[in-house]
């Protein structure tokens, strides 16, 4: 359940020696039929990368509430991942995570700000349309569960000027 301790959390930047908590965190998060989430090592890679960021809101030491791995290169910028512990969720924390990472994007010269997200996945679709993002494509049969089944991506974009 979320707390009204929440919405006073602070985002604040994460390094790769948060990618194993992320790794928890996403694999908590995030649908397993779909394998959305990525591995520790594939964070720290990522975080290696130029232009790739990560943000994290801390519930206490060690305890990680929720991230966002951005990146953001030659004036445009990506929501790699973004995720809220189920328990926390719709407590702010997640709006506070994207505009945290769009305006670290803007900062970095970014001036427009694209993400993917499964058809399916209604929570997210709303949350990211109240941030302004709009539909600008479709993947058809992006993602692909354990089981074979497909689930088209959405593309969604929204300018950062």
């Amino acid at each position: 359940m979320a707390t009204a301790r929440d919405q006073q959390a602070a985002v604040e930047p994460g390094t790769a020696a948060d990618a194993a908590a992320v790794e928890r965190l996403s694999r908590a998060s995030f649908d397993p039929r779909f394998r959305e989430a990525w591995s520790a090592g594939q964070i720290a890679r990522a975080l290696a990368d130029p232009g790739v960021f990560l943000l994290v809101v801390r519930g206490g030491p060690g305890e990680l509430l929720g991230f966002a791995l951005t990146r953001a290169l030659a004036g445009e910028a990506e929501l790699l991942l973004c995720a809220v512990l189920p328990a926390h969720r719709r407590s702010g924390l997640a709006s506070a995570l994207v505009a945290a990472a769009m305006a670290e994007a803007r900062r970095m010269g970014a001036r427009r700000m694209f993400l993917e997200v499964r058809e399916s996945n209604g929570a997210a679709r709303s949350l990211y349309r109240s941030l302004g993002f709009e539909p600008v494509g479709t993947r058809p049969f992006y993602y692909r569960s354990v089981a074979g089944e497909v689930a088209n991506a959405i593309t969604l974009s929204r300018s950062l000027a």
